[in-house]
């Protein structure tokens, strides 16, 4: 990843978003991202902001230059996986049992909705996943990198605050469109309230939460597996081939965005970041709103 030894703010965004597709750091990332979506459904765009928030807690001191925290990191990568594939187990079967991180339980004919209790998990996932991240060798190196080039706190805090917000992304751009284009109201996120009899009780569970439980159940036998294989950044050669072709892609047009003064593009990337806050500001005063009526009405 030659593209993340500059210090320029543009060069620290496109870096971050190739440095998403790393083996290790999509392994995490992604799953967790997704699994939570699934839960928080109708606050997808504030719940990416808490799960950024998680990630950056973790990858923007490190990248100011608290290197004892990636070694750290790095140090105890083996136990930080067994501790990440253990949560998300512990994770699945909270989302089974229509529980959030702090075992408030979910009313049985309650659609699922987003609480504090469900707002600590994801921040939760976020830091893991930062942590996760922080030990693959492109992403660590680009972020110390990044910040130690520039030399300057002021630039090295927006350099590294681009190359987080660059990883993230994708997830802001989905979240973006799926509000925008109301899938919360497809009949997969819809999903059902399904009763089920286990050992004699009856148990409530939405076809979300199942949908979610199955993707942490998922990640933390992967995580496990890849703790006691000591292979944690295995990949695909498909996975590979991939994260080369968006390395030159993100090379080449790092060449044409280099014409635009700096500022600007800090300009540009700040605003876009402002833009999604205040979007998911509105949205959740509007579902607050809702709620709010539906309550009152009952």
């Amino acid at each position: 990843m030659d593209i993340i030894f500059s210090a320029s703010i543009i060069a620290a965004f496109l870096a971050g978003m190739v440095a998403l597709f790393a083996p290790c750091c999509i392994t995490v990332l992604l799953p967790a991202y997704l699994a939570s979506a699934f839960r928080e459904k109708k606050n997808i765009l504030k719940m990416t902001f808490v799960f950024f928030a998680g990630i950056a807690v973790i990858l923007v001191p490190i990248g100011l230059g608290a290197a004892a925290l990636a070694e750290i990191f790095r140090d105890f990568h083996k136990e930080m996986y067994i501790f990440g594939g253990l949560l998300m187990i512990f994770l699945a079967i909270l989302a089974i049992r229509g529980k959030g991180f702090a075992l408030i339980p979910m009313p049985k004919r309650m659609m699922p909705r987003m609480d504090a209790a469900s707002s600590k998990s994801v921040f939760l996932l976020g830091m893991f996943s930062g942590a996760a991240t922080s030990c693959c060798a492109p992403v660590l190196a680009g972020a110390v990198t990044l910040a130690v080039v520039s030399g300057v706190f002021w630039k090295a805090l927006i350099v590294t605050f681009a190359y987080v917000f660059g990883m993230t992304f994708p997830l802001f751009a989905t979240a973006y469109f799926y509000d925008r284009f109301k899938l919360d109201k497809s009949r997969l996120m819809r999903g059902k309230l399904m009763k089920l009899q286990l050992a004699g009780r009856t148990v409530y569970v939405h076809t979300t939460n199942l949908l979610a439980a199955a993707v942490f159940l998922a990640m933390g036998t992967v995580l496990l597996w890849l703790a006691y294989s000591d292979n944690a950044f295995w990949a695909p050669s498909s996975q590979t081939d991939i994260g080369n072709t968006l390395n030159q892609w993100s090379e080449n047009a790092l060449n044409k965005a280099s014409v635009i003064p700096e500022f600007v593009w800090g300009a540009i990337i700040i605003g876009v970041f402002l833009f999604l806050l205040y979007k998911a500001r509105r949205k959740n005063s509007k579902n607050k709103r809702i709620y709010g009526n539906n309550k009152a009405c009952h």
